[in-house]
């Protein structure tokens, strides 16, 4: 198979797993990913709401797959995200789960999501 090394990452949360779950994200590595996909498209003068949200949709790009709950819910079993990964969906994520993919594009693009 022809292609780039390590195409995808796996980020495991097991601080955030219950017992016998595994809280996840397989996202596209930064690393192998052209600039112009890991670039928020921010409006001029945009809000910082703007901005940020701007910054979710980068993030939600380079998400392949999950097993991840909606942190926004109070229910006893809060209900899993679905896939396709989008914005307001990334938005639902706990801030350890946004902050560690952020991160990960931080190391590669040198800016924030």
């Amino acid at each position: 198979m022809a292609g780039y090394a390590n195409r995808v990452i796996r980020l495991s949360f097991p601080e955030l797993s219950e017992p016998g779950d595994d809280i996840h994200i397989v996202m596209r590595n930064p690393k192998t990913v052209p600039a112009q996909e890991l670039m928020a498209d921010t409006p001029e003068n945009a809000t910082p709401d703007e901005a940020f949200r701007a910054g979710l949709t980068v993030l939600a790009r380079l998400v392949q797959a999950w097993h991840v709950y909606d942190a926004t819910s109070t229910d006893i079993h809060q209900p899993p995200l679905p896939l396709p990964a989008t914005a307001e969906l990334v938005a639902k994520l706990p801030m350890e789960i946004q902050n560690r993919m952020a991160a990960e594009l931080t190391a590669v693009s040198g800016a924030g999501a």
